[in-house]
């Protein structure tokens, strides 16, 4: 308990001085956000990225001044009523023990109260429970008042466990985070850069399965978030004493290190911009950095049998895809893509890959991404050009993104299901694309190109405006050609098709069709097809 001597001994001026320079400050900031705000608008003809990154910058730095501003209001409100709450049982207290002592009673430090006539001795412990009361609200006042104060400064470097919330306010780091999926990812990249770097921790630590899976959070920090999630699905496996099995040996794999693709003697931590643990698993890898020095970015969507259990398969492609072409590639698998060409009882079709269904649900997801990772690149100030790559059925989800409103610089159609499942024209967001294809010949996704128009939208390889690449040799000097050259040439490093594909994405002219051995020979080869579909060795499975 505080004693008597103190409390009556409490300077609070200082309060009210605090709260008046609090105040002050908060119109100060208040002034420069307009300020900032209104320089930005004086010249009404600028136009283009520049301005859109300059924008978003301003946008950041407004969001920080507001919450700042409200910050130092909220300080001026807590000092002004604490200076009133504490000056009230101060003097509260002080005129108690004015009358006790001015009656001839003796007031202790501690507030026992007493008298030299023992016929008092009722009227001291009255006043003893008096003033003692007086010291315990003394006691309340002055911790609530210091907390509040302690709480509001900690806000302005998020020390204090709380975080600020998308409307302004603050909570605990899991009940922020609940409201950043309803956010557009503009407003989403506002609100994440204006956070400090404990604030950004506290929400990952919070709610890393939501952090690491939205566009518009810097890659940097889902990546972080993404880490967390893998190693709690591996903790969930091994709690469930599933440790020794071949999930809990998968999401091992994702944690360990793996060879750099521009140095392979050297190992590297894999970094995923996504990671959900849902069926067969859905991520996003991304294989190389990000740098000013890279000769673009490329954006690879795998197709059927692509799943975590399979995720080192488009791993080690993307990373001789990253060597040949200098560029970093990120393999987006966010979805839960087929797993076998068809069923062998030809009844259900959902989720095979004669199911449109999965490229319906993905494409809305990589045209997103692919504005996200726009904006990564604006921000970051590394104008790399994109390709987006979709092999086998990812050609149809990258084809269904095209006519949703991908933006990409470039896009191939590799060894692809068909042009996209939506019944539209393409619709890419950028007017100069570049559209290429590559399909071998006598590879079976020729039957899907030829006949499977209703599902998957058609041959890119004769598509208007799409330019079908040689496909050319192995390393070794054999042609590409056969049904294992579906993912035969992603699968040689030195193939001419994997020479092409790093063309494209170096920004490189790559070398046309020519045209060898025929496609496919339909008349001969429809009923032998239809078979080999059915055949697991031909399933369009990675690593097969």
């Amino acid at each position: 308990m505080t004693g008597v001597g103190a409390v009556l001994g409490w300077r609070l001026d200082g309060l009210l001085s605090a709260s008046t320079s609090y105040a002050s400050d908060g119109e100060r900031v208040a002034t420069t956000a307009d300020a900032v705000g209104r320089s930005f608008d004086i010249d009404p003809t600028w136009s283009g990225r520049t301005r859109d990154a300059a924008q978003a910058r301003v946008g950041v730095q407004m969001s920080r001044l507001r919450r700042l501003e409200n910050t130092l209001l909220d300080l001026s409100v807590a000092a002004g009523q604490g200076h009133g709450r504490l000056s009230s049982v101060r003097d509260r207290l002080a005129g108690q023990v004015r009358i006790a002592r001015s009656t001839g009673f003796a007031v202790g430090d501690d507030g026992a109260v007493a008298h030299p006539d023992p016929s008092r001795r009722a009227d001291s412990d009255y006043l003893t429970d008096r003033i003692r009361g007086l010291l315990d609200e003394a006691d309340i006042a002055d911790i609530a008042v210091g907390m509040k104060l302690k709480m509001l400064t900690r806000e302005l470097d998020g020390s204090n466990g709380l975080v600020p919330t998308p409307g302004g306010a603050y909570a605990l780091a899991d009940v922020a985070a609940a409201e950043l999926a309803s956010m557009s990812p503009a407003d989403l990249t506002r609100y994440w850069e204006s956070l400090s770097p404990a604030q950004r921790q506290s929400l990952i630590a919070a709610a890393p399965g939501v952090v690491g899976n939205l566009d518009g959070i810097d890659f940097a920090d889902r990546i972080t978030a993404n880490e967390r999630s893998i190693r709690a699905a591996l903790a969930t496996e091994v709690a469930a004493g599933r440790g020794g099995g071949e999930k809990a040996a998968t999401l091992r794999g994702l944690l360990m290190p793996a060879p750099d693709p521009q140095h392979p003697e050297r190992s590297v931590q894999r970094t995923f911009l996504g990671f959900t643990d849902v069926g067969n698993g859905r991520f996003i890898e991304l294989v190389g950095d990000l740098s000013p020095s890279s000769t673009g970015v490329a954006v690879l969507v795998p197709g059927t049998g692509t799943s975590l259990a399979t995720s080192d398969d488009y791993r080690r492609r993307a990373a001789a895809l990253s060597r040949r072409s200098g560029a970093p590639v990120i393999v987006y698998a966010d979805g839960e893509l087929p797993q076998s060409v068809i069923d062998t009882d030809l009844s259900p079709t959902r989720n095979t890959a004669v199911d449109p269904g999965p490229a319906r649900r993905m494409a809305p997801r990589l045209v997103g991404f692919a504005a996200a990772l726009d904006a990564q690149l604006a921000a970051s100030g590394t104008p790399l050009a994109t390709t987006v790559i979709g092999h086998s059925y990812g050609g149809s989800v990258v084809g269904t993104a095209e006519q949703l409103g991908l933006r990409a610089d470039r896009v191939v159609y590799a060894s692809s299901a068909g042009t996209g499942v939506e019944d539209r024209p393409w619709n890419n967001a950028n007017p100069e694309v570049k559209r290429y294809s590559m399909t071998p010949p006598g590879d079976p996704i020729h039957y899907a190109q030829k006949f499977g128009g209703p599902v998957h939208g058609g041959d890119p390889d004769t598509a208007p405006g799409v330019i079908r690449m040689d496909t050319g040799l192995y390393s070794d000097r054999q042609l590409v050609q056969g049904p294992q050259s579906h993912s035969g040439y992603l699968d040689d490093e030195g193939s001419d098709a994997m020479g092409n594909l790093a063309a494209v994405v170096a920004g490189r002219e790559p070398s046309t069709y020519v045209d060898r051995v025929p496609d496919i020979e339909v008349d001969r080869d429809v009923s032998r097809a239809i078979g080999d579909l059915l055949d697991s060795a031909l399933r369009l499975v990675p690593g097969r």
